[in-house]
This record gives C-alpha cells, sequence and structure tokens, in this order.
C-alpha cells in the first residue's frame, strides 16, 4: 500500500533541499539515494515500512534541490549533517546507497550522537589505494570526458524513459515499480518546449564521479566510528570507468569498522535497493529495533 508522503524544503545555508517525509511512530530513518537518482527512488523500500518514521532528501544537485556552487563530496557530507541538525533528528537509522552511503558514513563520524544505527548499501568508499590514484586520474579526465556526461537528456515524458530503460541494463535487473518511480520524479521542464530533462543534470552527475579524488579522508574517520554499521556488499568492480552495476566497495571495509557486520551479495549488484526493496526494508527493521546488536550477545547470525 502506497503510503502518504509529505513534501517540503529546509534552507541549509546557500541552498534548500528538497525532502520527503512519511510520517510514523518510531525513531527517524533518513534515506540518502545514490548519484543520479533521487529521494522517490526510495517509494517501494517506505511502502514495506507502514509505521516507520522516514525522511528523504534528495542531495545536492539532484532532485528538486538547489544546485548551487562547485561539486564538492565534503560539502555534500556538511548538508546532511545541517539537515539533521534543522530537522532536529535524534537516534536517527542512517540508510545511504552508493555516494549516499558515503555520505552518512562520513556524517555519522562528524555527529555521532545524532545516529542510532547505519545501514550502508553498497556505499561509494574506495579503498586507500584507489583513492591515491584517484588524483592523477582526476587531472586528466574532465568531467565532460566522463561517458556520465553523454547521457541522453531530452525526453518526451516520464513513460518514453521507462520503456527506453526497462530493457537495458542495468536497468532491467531492477523491481519494475522502482523503475517507474525513478522515470517519474527524474524529470523537469527543459528550455525547449514540450521537451523534458533530468533533474541532475548530466555534467554535474559526471562532476560527482570525477570530483572522487580526495575522499580518502574517510579512512581516517572509518576507526572513530563506533555507531554500529550493517554493511550490504555487492561483487566488485574491476575498474571505476566500467559497468557502473558492479560494486565500488572496498572490500575491507567492514574490518575497518568498529562495529560493523558485513552481508555480501554475490547475485545482486550495485543497485540493490532497486532489486529488492523489500530485502532492504527488512535490514531497516532490524536496525530500528537493534536486533543485530543483541544477537551479538547470544551469538546468533541473522544475516
Amino acid at each position: 500500500m502506497k503510503r502518504k508522503a509529505r513534501e517540503f524544503s529546509v534552507d541549509i545555508g546557500d541552498i534548500e533541499l528538497a525532502v520527503v517525509e512519511w510520517p510514523g511512530d518510531s525513531d527517524p530513518v533518513l534515506l540518502l539515494h545514490a548519484t543520479g537518482f533521487h529521494s522517490r527512488c526510495w517509494n517501494q523500500v517506505v511502502d514495506r515500512l507502514p509505521e516507520q518514521h522516514i525522511f528523504a532528501a534528495d542531495l545536492r544537485f539532484h532532485g528538486a534541490s538547489g544546485a548551487s556552487g562547485q561539486v564538492d563530496w565534503r560539502v555534500m557530507v556538511d548538508d546532511v549533517c545541517v539537515l539533521i541538525e534543522r530537522l532536529q533528528l535524534e537516534k536517527v537509522v542512517g540508510v545511504g546507497h552508493s555516494i549516499g552511503g558515503h555520505l552518512v558514513t562520513r556524517a555519522a563520524a562528524a555527529i555521532q550522537n545524532r545516529f542510532k544505527q547505519l545501514l550502508l548499501l553498497d556505499p561509494v568508499i574506495l579503498s586507500p589505494e584507489t583513492y591515491a590514484g584517484l588524483h592523477d586520474f582526476a587531472e586528466k579526465l574532465d568531467a565532460a570526458d566522463h561517458p556520465v556526461s553523454r547521457r541522453k537528456n531530452r525526453w518526451e515524458d516520464a513513460n518514453e524513459m521507462f520503456l527506453r530503460f526497462r530493457d537495458k541494463h542495468p536497468f532491467k535487473t531492477w523491481n519494475s515499480e522502482v523503475l517507474r518511480d525513478y522515470c517519474d520524479y527524474a524529470l523537469r521542464p527543459s528550455d525547449e518546449e514540450g521537451i523534458l530533462e533530468l533533474q541532475c543534470d548530466p555534467i554535474n552527475e559526471a562532476s560527482i564521479y570525477v570530483g572522487q579524488a580526495g575522499n580518502e579522508v574517510v579512512h581516517r574517520e572509518l576507526p572513530g566510528l563506533t555507531t554500529p554499521v550493517t554493511l550490504l556488499r555487492a561483487p566488485p568492480a574491476d575498474n571505476l570507468l566500467g559497468d557502473l552495476s558492479a560494486s565500488p566497495t572496498w572490500p575491507q571495509l567492514a574490518s575497518a569498522l568498529p562495529c560493523c557486520r558485513e552481508i555480501y551479495m554475490p547475485d545482486h549488484n550495485h543497485f540493490i535497493p532497486m532489486q529488492d526493496p523489500a530485502l532492504v526494508a527488512r535490514y531497516i527493521l532490524e536496525a530500528q529495533s537493534d536486533m543485530w546488536q543483541r544477537d551479538q550477545h547470544t551469538g546468533e547470525n541473522i544475516a
């Protein structure tokens, strides 16, 4: 059953972030999406959590949020921290997919007192060696050279987008209702009458990929993050410009965190919440109930 949502914006300083709220009786859940997507990609997860109090935000440069300034992952981390403070959220279950997992990890490291647990869905937290190599890579590759910058950006309507994507990799691996939600909320009017364009401009999306150099700071923050973490990880990628459905997550990430359980998912790809919203909903409920922490004391394995 589809849940009724409230949409509003939060002034975080230089821009406003668009937020969707589904009221409920639980401690708050904060959902952060992947690069190039938006808050409504979580609809199918949320519909499986009828009693949870859930917030989902459009990141800077995405969805209905502002697009001021240069693409900078550190700024986007700060955005998440300010958003949590402006919403006065406590005991947050932070859920992040891809870049959302990176951002919520660093936000939790910065304001740990605000978080109850983290659920990281194939986060973009690369190995130290990969980050070291990205500096030369970033100097040689402009955002306009990244293949994502050349995404189709003129559409008649959301249905054209859905029909084009549903048989293409990786979208054909998704739950069809998630794909429909992605398409229905991905577009805005362009400067050409009767034509729609992506809310996340492809050049901004490409800039986020290219802008990963410098994010090695996350490895200095991981040892001090005592918030319990559940990590869902897909099979790894061979290179950063290859198949975007492969995992970018450092395979040793779980061992670098003080309190983390890892669930390796060989039958899924990077788009775990798009493939299996019911699975993600189940892990959110576990995080809400502290089930994993309790089972740590009993020795039971609930993965």
